[in-house]
């Protein structure tokens, strides 16, 4: 029995041996299938409605949700869909920042640090504003002589025979023989012999004879004989039958128009004398910078031939006519060129910096109790007296209006150019809340005056003292797009579908003007049925395609001015209105979609047109400067045919700056 009994437990232990780890097994998956049933949440009530209520935090306002990749959205519901990627939405954060806090955003005092936030002072002072040029130094008109022929006659003898030669007022240049002028020395001799015979001839006589004489010396002078060629002329010195010509100035003989031995005319131009030792620097100005520029302005400029060293000069005379082709006025700067290290035909860098006052007027007092001509600007003096060039009275510059008095102007708002964000229809600056327990950031969207420099001046939207960030705005602005707040890429006022748009580069904006212009030229045209006008107008928008600059153009933009520059140039003649018409329709594609696309400047409003009756009743579309229609596709025949639907403003201020 006892023996039995022990064979049974070693069994036993055996079998427990053999079973014990697939217990612990079955232990364990339990264990897990249990714990994983307790985590799992509670089912949902089911609703009978099939709205979702949408979710509100605490009693309070509705919670909304967000894409993650498109914050921009913004949607009650938390079961959606991000309308644009498909993506799942997340819920807005938590934080109002107070009164306006849909424009605020807080960070941590480290986040603050780790995005490198850096504010300045919104102040008051008259910034300078920079402005780039670039033109040719060229002579100075007023001290170039031409010398021409008086009399005909052959150059015996040439003494300045090469271009280049330096002269001194006085010296000689050439010998001329001319049996005209020999023919008037003997004239005067004859007339000085009869007025000295006429001792006793009666007075009547007398003055006949002195009359004759004056004319004779007077004949002479005009021959372009010096006073002392005249004299020993008439006293019968002078007994050569040649005459000499000499230099009006001083200088260097730029030009040579006759070798000896030539026969002249009267009027036949023999040499030019240019005097050297003053210039002009002729620049060139866009519209836009025209009115940074003022006459009495110090002009910095450098040239390649002295690279590192800075010339100066005064802005002489600015032209009152913008040039069609490249939409720039010259610019001429009076240059003192003693030292003869300039040269005509250099090419020229220049830069203006004129202080700039609130409402955009330049600030110059350059020429603060100064007097000058009004007819020659160069001509500049301390104190009142006459003109060196035309004799004219000299003005008090003030009389001018070229002066401008920094007492009587108000110091603009500043801001850095870095504090700006553009999104192509408004500006946008982040300002710090002042007195907020943590770094409190509101945005704010500004009206910008002029750009100056590094700064540009501010006209509403800030006060003075208050700080800008001028140093890590972007990522702010990225915070509040994470945050769903409105920003500068997602303002309230634009939705998800209908983004900012990009900034054109200034350049391609100034060069789409002459574009627009010739295009609107071919619209007055065909409405007045003038179709030689069309086919200038046509060629005048070809050409202006050309000189449009696609510098900073990429991507999407680019091909867009591609795809409108190749509607606008038709190839081959219009040969009549018809066929006129038919090219304009494909013109005016392009210049709607450059419109669209880009906007233009200037200071008119442009209306978009539509003729239902064009084209067999399929209707036509065109852009025109006035509100009033008139019909490119059917002339005078139906002029005021068609409706206005749709109006082009010009860009706002800020674009298309240099």
């Amino acid at each position: 029995m006892t023996r039995l009994i022990g064979k049974a437990r070693a069994a036993a232990a055996w079998v427990w041996r053999r079973a014990s780890a697939g217990v612990a097994v079955v232990l364990i998956v339990a264990a897990f299938a249990g714990g994983y049933r307790l985590g799992l949440p509670e089912p949902e009530p089911r609703t009978d409605s099939a709205a979702v209520a949408p979710e509100r935090a605490d009693d309070g306002p509705v919670r909304m949700y967000t894409c993650s990749m498109h914050p921009q959205v913004r949607l009650p519901d938390p079961k959606a869909k991000c309308p644009i990627c498909f993506m799942d939405l997340i819920p807005v954060a938590d934080d109002d920042g107070g009164e306006g806090g849909e424009r605020r955003i807080t960070f941590s005092a480290d986040a603050a640090a780790l995005s490198r936030v850096e504010t300045v002072a919104v102040r008051r002072f008259f910034p300078v504003a920079e402005v780039r040029l670039y033109g040719k130094v060229t002579y100075d008109e007023t001290s170039v002589a031409r010398l021409t022929a008086y009399f005909p006659g052959r150059i015996d003898r040439l003494f300045v025979n090469y271009l280049g030669v330096p002269v001194n007022r006085g010296d000689h240049l050439a010998e001329i023989y001319s049996p005209e002028l020999l023919a008037a020395f003997e004239e005067l001799r004859q007339a000085r012999a009869a007025a000295d015979g006429t001792g006793a001839a009666s007075d009547l006589i007398r003055r006949a004879t002195e009359d004759t004489l004056r004319a004779s010396r007077e004949k002479l002078r005009l021959f372009g004989l010096t006073p002392e060629q005249v004299a020993a002329v008439e006293s019968g010195e002078f007994a050569s039958d040649r005459l000499t010509v000499f230099a009006p100035i001083g200088g260097i003989v730029t030009n040579l128009a006759v070798r000896e031995g030539d026969y002249v005319t009267i009027g036949a131009p023999l040499a030019t004398v240019a005097d050297l030792s003053r210039l002009w620097l002729d620049l060139e100005a866009y519209e836009s910078q025209l009115p940074l520029l003022r006459w009495g302005q110090v002009v910095r400029f450098t040239v390649e031939a002295h690279p590192g060293d800075a010339f100066e000069g005064r802005v002489s005379f600015i032209e009152p006519v913008v040039k069609d082709t490249t939409r720039t006025a010259t610019v001429r700067v009076a240059v003192d060129n003693t030292d003869r290290r300039l040269k005509p035909g250099m090419f020229a860098s220049a830069i203006v910096r004129p202080r700039v006052t609130a409402d955009g007027a330049v600030l110059g007092d350059e020429l603060a109790g100064r007097w000058v001509s009004p007819m020659h600007p160069t001509v500049v003096k301390d104190g009142p007296g006459r003109c060196d060039v035309c004799g004219m009275d000299l003005v008090p510059a003030e009389s001018l209006g070229v002066v401008g008095d920094p007492a009587a102007a108000t110091p603009p708002l500043v801001i850095p150019r870095s504090a700006v964000l553009f999104t192509g229809t408004r500006s946008v600056v982040y300002v710090r809340i002042d007195g907020a327990e943590q770094p409190t950031f509101e945005g704010r969207e500004v009206v910008l005056g002029p750009r100056a420099g590094g700064f540009y001046t501010v006209r509403e939207g800030l006060r003075e003292g208050e700080s800008v960030v001028a140093s890590g705005s972007f990522r702010i602005d990225s915070a509040m797009q994470i945050a769903a707040k409105p920003s500068m890429m997602s303002p309230e006022s634009e939705g998800a579908d209908e983004p900012a748009r990009e900034r054109t580069p200034d350049l391609f904006l100034f060069g789409l003007k002459p574009v627009y212009a010739s295009y609107l030229d071919a619209q007055a045209s065909l409405a007045a049925d003038d179709l030689e006008g069309f086919i200038r107008a046509e060629a005048d928008v070809a050409r202006a395609i050309e000189r449009v600059q696609e510098a900073g153009l990429v991507g999407e933009p680019l091909g867009a001015w591609r795809r409108a520059a190749a509607s606008l140039r038709q190839p081959g003649r219009a040969d009549s209105l018809e066929d006129a018409r038919e090219r304009f329709l494909r013109m005016s594609e392009g210049a709607i979609d450059l419109a669209r696309r880009f906007g233009h400047l200037g200071a008119e409003t442009w209306t978009l047109a539509h003729c239902p009756m064009a084209f067999d009743n399929r209707g036509a579309d065109w852009l025109q400067r006035t509100e009033t229609i008139a019909n490119p596709y059917f002339g005078a025949s139906m002029l005021r045919c068609g409706e206005i639907r749709e109006r082009f403003a010009p860009l706002p201020h800020g674009e298309g700056e240099p």
